[in-house]
């Protein structure tokens, strides 16, 4: 199979289904919080598994301090190709949370997979307390900004300037991390940094 088609499959949507929602933000008197889109570890695993068979991927994990740092391989055309990214350890299950936030990491931005949910817009819905958190009343319904989606398909942002003229983020953010948290912190596009922010979040 083609490394185009590959990813192409690695980074299709997922099922609604797949897609769960937490509470970030919430407005001044708790009625109201932002929904951010994810999908848990076990919904990349079974888009690994379906694509290359149980033994056509692997995973390792390496603690570091207040946090893992996450090594996926993947068997592309009988080549190993690994990607690594880290998390820190969570509130909730501290291990347990850092470990799975890592391979998600990982996947997303080694592999593309769930990163188009970065794109979802900032929507509000109806929330209420259930012990120290919140969650929402309704469930919420993912909706894309689709002018950043259509960008992203037509190859990202192409950088003009410096020693990566020409590449787009992404071809950058694969081959310099360091680069790209560089163009976060120095960048004036407000879009490059944007762009950046979610390559590295």
């Amino acid at each position: 199979m083609e490394i185009k088609e590959i990813m192409k499959k690695l980074q299709e949507p997922f099922e609604d289904s797949e897609i769960e929602f937490r509470v970030g933000a919430t407005n001044s008197d708790k009625t109201k919080g932002m929904a951010l889109a994810y999908v848990q570890a076990r919904a990349i695993q079974n888009r690994l598994d379906n694509l290359f068979g149980v033994d056509g991927w692997s995973v390792s994990y390496k603690e570091i301090t207040a946090g893992f740092i996450c090594s996926l391989s993947i068997k592309i055309n009988d080549k190993w190709v690994t990607k690594e990214d880290g998390a820190p350890v969570t509130e909730f299950e501290s291990v347990k949370g850092g470990i799975s936030n890592a391979f998600k990491r990982t996947a997303s931005s080694g592999f593309g997979i769930g990163r188009y949910l970065y794109n979802a817009k900032n929507m509000w819905f109806p929330i209420k307390q259930q012990g120290k958190g919140y969650v929402f009343i309704t469930e919420p319904k993912l909706e894309l900004n689709f002018k950043e989606e259509r960008e992203n398909k037509k190859n990202g942002i192409v950088i003009d300037f410096g020693k990566y003229k020409g590449m787009t983020l992404e071809e950058i953010y694969e081959k310099d991390h360091n680069y790209i948290k560089y163009l976060k912190d120095k960048a004036k596009d407000t879009e490059i940094i944007k762009a950046c922010t979610k390559l590295i979040a």
